[in-house]
């Protein structure tokens, strides 16, 4: 039977009804939890904020409702599908992420809930997007859920940090860089100033990608600052290049289409992302080596430090650490999955931060982690298995053999 548009829309909304249920049934729940642990006073307000976020996502859904279709055709599906499902459990989990909002910060086992809550909803993001695919259900209104949650994430996730002293305060601005983009770009539709549009961009989605797994990270309560204050200086350049980049071609300031800047970005890829991350691999391979041979000098004093922030780590565990590090060097120095040594690395140089504290060695080894995360292992790099996987959209089909 076919349906017409508002028989479609009818179903959907009903559908949308359960959805609210089900939002405020696990709100409800997230409460009593809170309830056993916090005061009532403390719960109260958990339970105001996520239910505050569950009215703004189920505005979002109630207004989207329309789209409920592919990009290409105009006719709704009268169903909701199994992608948008996963990403309202993505949504749900944001819901229950911004009830810490403005609350004591949570000790014990519950410390660990907000990094849990935000790391799972990154998780989740992976099959949102991979189940539309394979199920040739790809729609606007999907693609509309998708980018509105993880503003709305990120935005939480980063008042989170700040709240929480691991951020410094200005990284709100990049917290609300979506929504400051979209602004502007009204502002101008409302000044009667054109809005390009933007090419597509790998880049982009990696960037963002990087950004929200290092924002999952810093909530997780082993991490502490100054490890946090400097990965967001770092973390921060990229992004901050990103939003400036597109705003100029937004803008008009920059013409995406023509021939000097195609000539430009060439060359700044043959340098930023082929010479830069060589000399970089290099540089972090030599740091990391020195401060594994400080640390099988002197294993005591590392794991004494350790234990006093909270980290038990025996002898024997340390040293089979030092000999997946050592592996890890040797393979960014080669270039051999050369990101995954250099989240390996960015361990390292963190766990170092713990236990010593800032010193020139593991500060510029965090450094040049997380560059070679962003841009890759560059030039004379042996083996990358792990770009096809960052540059392809799970659930893509392959090209057919011609």
């Amino acid at each position: 039977m076919v349906l017409d548009e508002q028989q479609s829309l009818s179903r959907l909304r009903r559908q949308w009804v359960m959805v609210a249920i089900l939002y405020t049934v696990g709100v409800f729940i997230g409460y009593t939890v809170m309830l056993q642990r916090w005061s009532a006073t403390d719960a109260l307000r958990w339970a105001a904020l996520a239910a505050a976020s569950t009215v703004v996502q189920m505005g979002i859904l109630w207004w989207a409702l329309p789209y409920n279709h592919r990009p290409s055709e105009v006719k709704i599906f009268p169903s909701l599908g199994y992608a948008n499902a996963i990403t309202l459990i993505r949504g749900l989990l944001t819901c229950l992420l911004a009830g810490f909002l403005f609350g004591p910060q949570p000790v014990a086992a519950l410390a660990w809930a907000p990094a849990l809550l935000y790391t799972l909803e990154r998780l989740v993001d992976f099959l949102d997007g991979f189940v539309a695919r394979i199920t040739n259900r790809e729609t606007k209104l999907g693609a509309t859920l998708d980018i509105e949650f993880d503003g709305l994430g990120i935005l939480i996730a980063v008042a989170l940090g700040i709240q929480y002293g691991k951020l410094p305060l200005w990284y709100l601005v990049l917290g609300l860089g979506r929504q400051l983009f979209v602004a502007g770009m009204w502002l101008r539709q409302r000044w009667h100033k054109p809005v390009y549009d933007l090419p597509s961009s790998d880049h982009r989605r990696l960037i963002a990608g990087f950004q929200t797994g290092f924002i999952s990270v810093v909530l997780w309560p082993v991490w502490t600052p100054p490890i946090t204050q400097l990965a967001a200086y770092v973390f921060a350049i990229p992004l901050l290049f990103s939003f400036g980049r597109d705003w100029l071609v937004v803008s008009g300031v920059i013409n995406a289409e023509s021939g000097a800047y195609e000539r430009n970005r060439e060359v700044a890829k043959r340098v930023v992302e082929g010479w830069l991350p060589l000399a970089v691999r290099m540089a972090g391979a030599l740091l990391a080596s020195f401060i594994l041979w400080r640390i099988v000098l002197v294993p005591q004093a590392w794991t004494s430090a350790l234990a006093a922030a909270g980290i038990a780590i025996s002898s024997a565990l340390l040293m089979l650490l030092v000999a997946v590090w050592a592996i890890g060097a040797i393979l960014m120095l080669l270039g051999m999955a050369g990101r995954v040594a250099a989240l390996l690395l960015a361990v390292l140089a963190a766990f170092d931060i713990l236990a010593l504290g800032m010193q020139v060695d593991n500060r510029l080894l965090l450094v040049c982690t997380i560059i070679v995360l962003h841009l890759g292992s560059g030039r004379f790099a042996l083996w990358q298995p792990e770009e096809r996987f960052l540059h392809t959209k799970l659930g893509t089909p392959r090209p057919s053999a011609q």
